[in-house]
């Protein structure tokens, strides 16, 4: 258990060092937002027309932040509000031309990030890599929905 406890240690120490790797390969016009904004872009993108509620569940976050996060990158441009066809009190949320050529830019940097982090690993370390990575996030996957199922049972 004590192995397992410093492996954890180690692979957080890691994924902060690749985040931060990230974060500094980054264009410049990708400073101004943060991991949590460019994860409600693409939360956006994927699922086009959701409004905060949906969000804010998607992203496991609270609705006010993502209320405040969805008027920051609407007053940049990034995402316009309409009102819903059928719920007038509500609102769908999509991106903008401009929001979406931003998030196209910072997919590219990630992937091209992610590609020099990779460049020094052989053909069967990268396979490796990428199949024990895999095998990890299903672990966790699988964790999760058991928890969330134990939680949702009366």
């Amino acid at each position: 258990m004590e192995e397992r406890i410093q492996d954890a240690e180690v692979f957080f120490k890691l994924m902060t060092q690749l985040r931060e790797a990230g974060v500094r390969a980054s264009p410049p016009e990708l400073a101004q937002l943060s991991p949590p904004r460019i994860a409600l872009l693409e939360a956006i993108a994927q699922d086009p027309g959701r409004g905060v509620r949906d969000l804010a569940h998607r992203l496991k976050r609270s609705a006010p932040t993502i209320s405040v996060e969805v008027r920051d990158l609407e007053r940049a441009g990034l995402v316009a509000r309409r009102p819903h066809p059928k719920d007038k009190r509500s609102v769908q949320i999509f991106l903008t031309p401009k929001g979406d050529d931003l998030l196209r830019k910072v997919q590219t940097a990630r992937r091209a990030t992610f590609a020099r982090l990779l460049s020094g690993l052989s053909s069967d370390e990268r396979q490796t890599l990428l199949r024990l990575l895999k095998k990890a996030v299903q672990n966790l996957n699988e964790e999760a929905f058991a928890f969330s199922a134990r939680r949702e049972t009366p």
